[in-house]
């Protein structure tokens, strides 16, 4: 039953990444009004589907391997976890404001874990390491964004805002790698807590991510995308920067580069993080008076206090489940 439990944490979790990050990447990969929303959504479930089987689970591994000695666990503090995750997650949904699932899930793993099995029993470089590699993508990402957007300008001249209305092909592709980089990352923090419940709940003590995962994972995040995501796409859209198709495509070129390369050396990160620091680098290097400052102060104060809450949230959750019994 309580395995039970676990996986059904598990599916709700990944609904709400496709609610806050589904709603993320439709309101940039649709924003620029090349590719019909209805085409996005097929190819943000494609992407995410074949992604871990062309670049590996290595974040999968990080994540439910990493954080949290999985010799030493049970299902009780996964499923503390998991329930500390989803209760961050909600409150910071509250806000109206995208925020890190990643920073969310291992914020949550780190304070269950100190309450549960002991602050040493916690592997706080590889936190440290999270959290370092998240905000080295955001940076890389603006960096990127706004170098991707000179050289496009250099390159299409005074025809670069209006070329992209002919470019599909070229949108098509980018919004792919970009849906590819993020299935092979974001979307892999649900296939290691699958992976982690599986192992921990027949007493194996070894992880391994099954093909079924990607499926499970897969269509519990469109669930969510189709549920919520759109109202998540509103509040967002344009909110940042008035997206033109150049920009959408050096936008996409920048994140996905970054989501790859970080995905291919086992480092989480957060896609929709990327998505919106590459959008401000294409904003400042196009128009930066045009760019909502306000709304990406916003976006990096839910950003930053994310973990921390989710920590609060682990240790109080850990402690009501050892109240309770349960370890």
């Amino acid at each position: 039953m309580v395995a039970l439990a676990a996986y059904v944490l598990v599916a709700v979790f990944a609904a709400l990444s496709g609610l806050n990050d589904g709603g993320n990447l439709l309101a940039v990969l649709a924003s620029s009004r090349i590719l019909p929303v209805a085409v996005v959504i097929v190819e943000i479930g494609t992407c995410m589907t074949v992604a871990p089987f062309l670049i590996g689970t290595r974040v999968a591994h990080t994540i439910g391997a990493g954080i949290l000695p999985l010799a030493e666990l049970s299902l009780p503090v996964v499923t503390a976890a998991l329930v500390a995750t989803l209760v961050t997650l909600l409150a910071c949904y509250a806000s109206s404001v995208p925020t890190s699932i990643t920073f969310a899930l291992v914020g949550a793993m780190g304070g269950v874990g100190a309450v549960m099995l002991g602050m040493d029993r916690v592997h706080w470089a590889s936190v440290g390491r999270v959290a370092g590699w998240l905000v080295l993508s955001v940076m890389l990402a603006g960096v990127a964004g706004y170098v991707a957007h000179i050289v496009a300008k250099l390159l299409l001249g005074r025809a670069s805002a209006r070329a992209g209305r002919s470019a599909l092909w070229t949108e098509i592709a980018t919004s792919a790698c970009v849906c590819i980089g993020y299935g092979a990352n974001d979307a892999e923090k649900t296939l290691g807590l699958l992976a982690l419940v599986t192992g921990v709940s027949h007493h194996r003590g070894v992880f391994h991510v099954a093909p079924w995962m990607v499926g499970f994972s897969t269509a519990a995040f469109l669930v969510g995308l189709l549920v919520g995501g759109w109202r998540v796409a509103r509040m967002i859209q344009g909110h940042v920067f008035r997206i033109r198709p150049i920009h959408a495509v050096m936008n996409e070129f920048a994140t996905a580069a970054v989501v790859i390369a970080a995905s291919s050396l086992g480092g989480p990160v957060s896609t929709t993080q990327a998505l919106d620091s590459s959008l401000v680098g294409v904003g400042a290097s196009a128009h930066a008076r045009r760019v909502r400052w306000r709304v990406v102060r916003k976006m990096a104060g839910v950003w930053i206090m994310t973990m921390p809450l989710a920590f609060v949230v682990g240790c109080v959750t850990g402690q009501l489940f050892v109240w309770g019994g349960y370890r």
